[in-house]
C-alpha cells in the first residue's frame, strides 16, 4: 500500500508539470500561426490616415457653416482622357473664384498609386482638368479647395468607361 503510496507523490508533480508544458505547447504554436497570418493592417500607415481623415472631417465641418456648394462633373474625351469639373457657389449661388483647387483619385479595390491633379481656374467658379487614368472603373475622388485661407472638400466616387 504504501508503494502505491510513493508513486503517486512521483507522478503527481510530473503530471502537473508536464500539462503545463503541453499549455506552453499550444500556445506556442498558436503563437507562431498567428504571427504568419493577416496583419490586421488594411492601409500602409494607419496613423497617417486616420489625421488625414480628422483634417477632413473638420473641413466638412467649416464648410457646412460656409454653406459652400459644389458640383462635380466627370466626361471621357475622344482621345481616352477624363475630363474633370468641379463647380462652387457660395450660400447665395454666386460663383466662387479665386480657389486653389486639387484633386486626388484613388481606386478602393485595389492598390494603385494615388493621382495628384491641380485644376485651372476657368472663371465663373468652375475649375477643370484633364486625367489621364491607368485604368477604367471605379476612383474615389477627394477635391480640395482654398480660398482665404478657409479650406473646403469635396468627395466622389466616380465610373470611369
Amino acid at each position: 500500500m504504501q508503494f502505491i503510496s510513493v508513486l503517486r507523490q512521483r507522478w503527481i508533480p510530473a503530471l502537473f508539470v508536464l500539462g503545463f508544458l503541453v499549455v506552453i505547447g499550444v500556445n506556442a504554436v498558436l503563437i507562431v500561426a498567428a504571427s504568419k497570418t493577416f496583419s490586421g493592417l488594411v492601409v500602409a500607415n494607419p496613423y497617417k490616415k486616420g489625421v488625414e481623415y480628422s483634417a477632413n472631417q473638420q473641413d466638412i465641418a467649416a464648410q457646412r457653416q460656409l454653406n459652400w456648394q459644389h458640383r462635380i462633373t466627370v466626361k471621357p474625351r475622344p482621345d481616352g482622357a477624363l475630363g474633370l469639373q468641379v463647380y462652387w457657389t457660395d450660400a447665395a449661388g454666386l460663383a466662387l473664384g479665386g480657389m486653389t483647387v486639387t484633386a486626388s483619385l484613388e481606386r478602393p479595390v485595389e492598390k494603385l498609386e494615388t493621382i495628384d491633379v491641380v485644376l485651372t481656374d476657368l472663371g465663373g467658379g468652375a475649375y477643370a482638368a484633364i486625367l489621364q487614368l491607368p485604368r477604367p472603373g471605379i476612383w474615389d475622388m477627394h477635391v480640395r479647395a482654398e480660398r482665404s485661407g478657409r479650406h473646403v472638400v469635396a468627395a466622389d466616387r466616380i465610373r470611369v468607361p
